[in-house]
């Protein structure tokens, strides 16, 4: 069941059914980019996505990613990289540290209402939500992989006994790197 309702979230529905036509023809809508909002605001430099933060204190994804148990039910203010992030609607991420590493935690947007950026890997991110420990579901985790551009940045395959640590978004916000 629940990797139905992941396949569901992502994109992955059965097809809609096509509804008649309206009697008179509406006005194509102009662009809108769903994860932004005008009322979230962003410092410059930055892209704002999902809700504004709440918290000010920043903490490095190398903290949290080194000791993630530590934070599992708290609302955290984290910094780090994208090392990837879903290919079909940016619903999820995986997130690193600056340095990079081999340690990496797996962030979905809460109640899949905002997404990322498809092509945002490598860029610098701040994200606010709640750290929680999640079972992992061998099922899902096949699903992640389907979406990945870097199956091999699977932060599941590192659980121990069973569990994972992932955080629960509610914003973010990206601002892309130099090279260098």
């Amino acid at each position: 069941m629940l990797l139905t309702l992941v396949l569901i979230a992502c994109g992955a529905s059965e097809p809609t059914p096509v509804a008649e036509a309206p009697a008179a023809p509406e006005a194509p809508a102009a662009p809108v980019a769903p994860e932004t909002t005008a009322a979230v605001a962003a410092p410059e430099g930055w892209s704002a996505f999902g809700s504004a933060f709440t918290a000010d204190d920043v903490i490095p994804a190398a903290q949290l990613l080194k000791d993630s148990a530590s934070f599992a039910g708290k609302t955290v203010r984290v910094e780090g990289r994208v090392a990837d992030v879903c290919s079909k609607k940016g619903c999820w991420m995986v997130l690193t540290s600056p340095e990079g590493g081999q340690e990496m935690m797996r962030v979905t947007m809460k109640d899949h209402a905002w997404g990322l950026p498809l092509d945002c890997t490598g860029q610098a991110i701040q994200l606010e939500g709640e750290v929680v420990a999640k079972a992992v579901d061998p099922e899902t985790v096949e699903h992640y992989k389907s979406e990945a551009r870097k199956p091999e940045l699977t932060p599941e395959a590192q659980a121990t006994a069973g569990t994972t640590y992932e955080l629960v978004a509610s914003g973010a916000r990206l601002k892309p790197v130099s090279p260098g």
